[in-house]
């Protein structure tokens, strides 16, 4: 896949990014503004079909976050933290010249999501969360390690790549995606660099934002799939409780990755959200 992308300085980073815009010309009405935001060690590109689907009624922003994709990490670089992640989103949306978007973030991308509804509120219409927890489930962290101590032994042992293939069950259905797809996932994975992967890992175990999800007012949307073993049904429920302003749709026999087995639906479903706000 050839996709050239812009670069876009960024306090410490040069962020890679992408801002679409297949709206008609002669529209005289401001679009509004989609923030697609990818999960763990991912990229942009894991937003791929979602592209047709958004671009032409909304613009459509995304990114790869920091140390992630294109969006290389400095040397001396800050630390990751969601407040860090959230700080540059909207660093990224300032040079863009965007006041307020439509955010959707995916697995741990939901949750840099509901950093930025907590800190910075005004600057989002809404909020969708695709296979979010508000924290990472203590069976899966002992789960990642494959047998050994800690995730960073995992990866040196087997490689990002080949931890993601042994994994990949958890993060995507893999009962419905494709071989090629799987391999896709796979291998997107295997790009990132072990010290990166393994700071993002320990930013996503220390986070927890139960105590906080009462505090966010930002209409939300909560997807994920009836089966997914990270956004399980506990987590969800307990996220809708907690939440004012949130609805929670489930997509019935589907695991985790509804954002790529399903992005038809999950556009629909957020377009009637956002509809109803």
């Amino acid at each position: 896949m050839s996709v050239k992308f812009n670069q876009m300085p960024v306090d410490d980073l040069m962020v890679q990014y992408e801002l679409a815009n297949y709206i008609e010309p002669w529209r005289k009405e401001p679009p509004e503004t989609f923030f697609l935001y990818h999960g763990y060690a991912r990229n942009m590109l894991f937003w791929q079909k979602w592209l047709p689907l958004l671009s032409g009624d909304y613009q459509v922003l995304r990114a790869d976050a920091r140390g992630c994709g294109g969006t290389k990490q400095p040397d001396g670089g800050k630390d990751f933290t969601f407040a860090q992640l959230a700080s540059d989103a909207i660093g990224l949306m300032d040079r863009c010249g965007l006041e307020r978007v439509h955010w959707v973030g995916e697995s741990s991308g939901g949750i840099v999501g509901l950093a930025v509804a907590l800190q910075y509120p005004d600057r989002l219409h809404s909020l969708t969360l695709c296979d979010t927890p508000f924290k990472r489930p203590s069976h899966i962290a002992s789960t990642y390690v494959l047998g050994e101590v800690d995730r960073e032994a995992a990866f040196k042992k087997h490689g990002v790549g080949g931890w993601c293939r042994q994994t990949l069950k958890y993060r995507l259905d893999t009962n419905r995606a494709s071989e090629e797809l799987c391999e896709w996932y796979i291998s997107q994975m295997d790009q990132i660099p072990i010290p990166i992967a393994v700071e993002i890992e320990k930013m996503i175990g220390a986070g927890n934002l139960w105590s906080q999800l009462p505090h966010v007012k930002v209409p939300t949307l909560i997807m994920a799939g009836e089966q997914s073993q990270i956004a399980n049904e506990d987590m969800r429920s307990e996220m809708k409780k907690q939440m004012p302003f949130a609805k929670l749709v489930t997509f019935s026999g589907c695991g985790h990755g509804i954002h790529l087995i399903e992005p038809k639906r999950c556009v629909d479903e957020i377009k009637l959200f956002i509809d109803s706000i």
